[in-house]
């Protein structure tokens, strides 16, 4: 530990949480009319969320193509529509833009970091979308090397080609490398091809930052 000359790092609830329900909500009401309670979108996106992580759905292959990740999202968001007509449609335009999405806490202070140290950082996502706007909107664009996203590849987290893509770009043989991740079943997968792995905590991390633990792990 603590040899790391590289940084592999998941996108959503890794670096970036998804906006606060109150303001989703708030943002639904301008473009909708129709209200819906922050607490309520909260404990149905909870439920959506989970469903998502289930092996059943990422067997559905949603994050190989622009196509399939609407689809299946829009399926696995239908719930929403119970809420408020069009609510799916508009949660999922949300979450596939700049607009839904929000750093954590530490996320810049850690990024810099590790580009003061010359550590270089890749991002190795499974999304149907381009999150490079994401990390443009917020200026940290400059403080990433490379991006691997899956529905550019073809393959999704665990497969192992993803990792090792993604450690070919930014120079560092796997051994060397960290990928750091909040999900067990796809993020785990970096350790298949010699890559160790840090989850982090399934908590509130606004509240509890918990990025700050990578910079005790690398050069």
């Amino acid at each position: 530990m603590g040899a790391f000359e590289g940084v592999l790092f998941d996108f959503g609830h890794t670096l970036f949480d998804t906006i606060a329900h109150d303001v989703a909500t708030a943002e639904f009401r301008k473009t909708s009319g129709h209200d819906v309670e922050p607490a309520v979108l909260a404990s149905e996106w909870e439920l959506i969320r989970q469903r998502s992580r289930q092996p059943s759905e990422l067997e559905k292959g949603r994050d190989l193509s622009a196509a399939s990740h609407r689809r299946c999202w829009l399926d696995l968001l239908a719930p929403l529509d119970r809420l408020a007509p069009g609510l799916a449609e508009f949660v999922y335009g949300l979450e596939c833009s700049p607009r839904g999405w929000r750093p954590y806490p530490d996320t810049e202070g850690v990024l810099r970091e590790l580009r003061r140290r010359e550590i270089p950082v890749g991002v190795v996502s499974d999304c149907g979308w381009d999150i490079r706007g994401v990390f443009a909107a917020y200026e940290l664009s400059g403080l990433i090397d490379a991006f691997d996203l899956s529905y550019e590849h073809g393959p999704s987290k665990p497969d192992p080609r993803l990792f090792e893509s993604a450690c070919s770009k930014i120079g560092v043989e796997p051994a060397h490398a960290l990928m750091v991740g909040d999900s067990p079943l796809t993020d785990g997968g970096a350790s298949a091809v010699g890559i160790a792995t840090l989850i982090l905590p399934a908590r509130n991390r606004t509240m509890f930052p918990a990025l700050s633990s990578v910079l005790d792990l690398v050069c």
